[in-house]
């Protein structure tokens, strides 16, 4: 998600390339909180250590997964290569 996030504010992929790529990410949701309010009324619901074991499967997973949402965002960007508008134009846009 970074990456492609990266790329299209560099004006690398297009907003179409950008919001098709984090919809193939299947990244479900996500909440992010802003204020310290909002942080102030996150709760930690439970908590437990990771063995090595688990910690190295989840490092693994997370390398592929990876590797594969880059892979993926590669090629939707090639797809939408010349649909849709770069971050640069976008923000031309309103300076007019």
């Amino acid at each position: 998600m970074y990456q492609v996030l990266t790329d299209f504010f560099e004006s690398r992929v297009t907003d179409t390339a950008l919001t098709g790529s984090l919809s193939a990410l299947n990244l479900g949701r996500q909440y992010v909180a802003i204020t310290q309010k909002a942080c102030d009324q996150v709760r930690i619901i439970k908590e437990r250590p990771l063995t090595k074991l688990e910690l190295m499967i989840l490092k693994d997973k997370s390398i592929v997964r990876r590797r594969e949402g880059v892979a993926a965002a590669d090629r939707i960007a090639m797809k939408h290569r010349r649909d849709g508008r770069y971050f640069d134009e976008i923000m031309r846009g309103f300076e007019s």
